[in-house]
């Protein structure tokens, strides 16, 4: 009976937090999870914002980073399989992505280097050999070996039924369809037909979460002549669906708002940010999601205040997160991001009034400064108890002080 399973997984999942277990992966955002506690499997949620916002950044960091290194660490609670379709940035710049947000993060935020000073872009600024010397070691090649294990980027498939095939083969080779058999009355001739159908799917490992993220999804390929709003609908309300319901896959989607939204005339109405009626070719794929999250930046609009917030001093370094449609709880809560773009990373930043966003703000000026990549690597070469050194560094921050609170002047005048 469906009530018997229903209330065996309510049990199963009750269980599985009392004997340390699971039921979804934490954001890392400590506010935020109280309203939305993390990423659950049989969900459909779309990503949205404006161009160049940081919709890609956000996504490889909550739902790519952040999920592999909870799995890397909590082996006894989960499994993680990530697919990947990638079709505006090349596999490889996702993978120099992951390397600049990898050295950031076990610098303890001290190693600062973007894609561009990773692949030595500039002619005068070569990447230092100790860079080299550092992805060479073993904490780091087991972590990329973990990566290319249990992330698969996909850059050669990008029509609705590849996806959804390339996806259900993964799930059929692990995990079993169960059936039922059903009678059904033949119109034709008035007589009963049995028929066996599909009743419910279980995957061999309960304990794995399988992710789909496709970036994005106005890069469809069109199938059959249909045109793009067409092949995004199938997608989502047929395919993306069908996996969820059927085959128990999380997937996240990236989906672009429309050049409009960012018109003169919203500028004047004060209507910015994202919204579901701004959605770009198909607004009502929004019907098939559990949650839609928006992306903002009131930086790139010249907004100097923001829910509270001094966007003079965080300038390109803040992004507002908003749930605005979400099944299973309230929408309209907005989340406050520090974000750098360098290394695809973001943080939950403390309240307005918290005295505790002064260490953003020190954040914001350090990584700002354009010698101070040079100078952390010269430093990690000397004693650190040299008095030299130390009095070098001194230096820098207060240079830097000064030139930020220079910087602020000008923008309040």
């Amino acid at each position: 009976m469906l009530y018997d399973r229903i209330l065996k997984n309510i049990e199963n999942r009750r269980n599985n937090i009392l004997s340390g277990k699971i039921n979804c992966i934490p954001f890392g955002l400590p506010r935020f999870e109280e309203m939305c506690p993390g990423i659950e499997k049989k969900t459909l949620t779309y990503i949205t914002a404006s161009t160049k916002v940081g919709k890609s950044k956000y996504t490889d960091y909550f739902f790519v980073y952040k999920t592999l290194f909870y799995a890397m660490k909590h082996p006894e609670q989960l499994r993680i399989k990530i697919f990947y379709f990638t079709w505006e940035m090349s596999i490889e710049e996702k993978y120099l992505e992951f390397i600049s947000y990898l050295l950031y993060i076990l610098s303890n935020r001290k190693t600062r280097i973007s894609p561009k000073d990773l692949t030595s872009t500039k002619a005068s600024k070569p990447l230092p050999q100790e860079i080299l010397d550092i992805l060479n070691t073993d904490i780091y090649k087991r972590i990329f070996k973990f990566f290319e294990e249990h992330v698969v980027f996909i850059d050669t498939i990008r029509n609705p039924y590849g996806i959804y095939k390339f996806c259900q083969d993964y799930a059929k080779n692990n995990g079993t369809q169960y059936t039922k058999k059903l009678e059904i009355k033949n119109k034709q001739n008035d007589t009963i037909e049995t028929r066996e159908v599909d009743d419910y799917y279980e995957p061999n490992d309960p304990d794995e979460y399988r992710l789909i993220i496709v970036d994005h999804m106005a890069l469809l390929t069109p199938e059959n002549g249909s045109s793009l709003r067409d092949s995004m609908v199938e997608l989502s309300s047929r395919y993306f669906v069908t996996l969820r319901n059927k085959y128990h896959y999380t997937i996240i989607g990236i989906v672009q708002q429309a050049m409009a939204q960012e018109s003169n005339e919203n500028f004047r109405l004060g209507k910015l940010k994202p919204t579901v009626d701004g959605i770009g070719e198909a607004k009502v794929i929004a019907r098939d999601c559990n949650m839609m999250l928006g992306l903002y930046s009131p930086f790139r609009h010249g907004i100097r205040e923001y829910e509270g917030y001094d966007i003079t001093k965080f300038r390109d370094n803040i992004r507002f997160m908003e749930i605005m449609i979400n099944r299973s709880g309230g929408s309209g809560i907005i989340c406050p991001l520090f974000f750098d773009g360098a290394t695809n990373y973001f943080e939950e930043l403390p309240l307005p009034d918290d005295p505790k966003l002064v260490t953003s703000y020190n954040i914001i000026a350090r990584i700002n400064n354009p010698n101070i990549l040079l100078f952390i690597h010269k430093q990690r070469t000397k004693n650190e108890s040299n008095i030299s050194t130390r009095k070098i560094w001194l230096w820098k921050d207060i240079q830097h002080w000064l030139c930020a609170r220079i910087k602020s002047h000008r923008i309040r005048s």
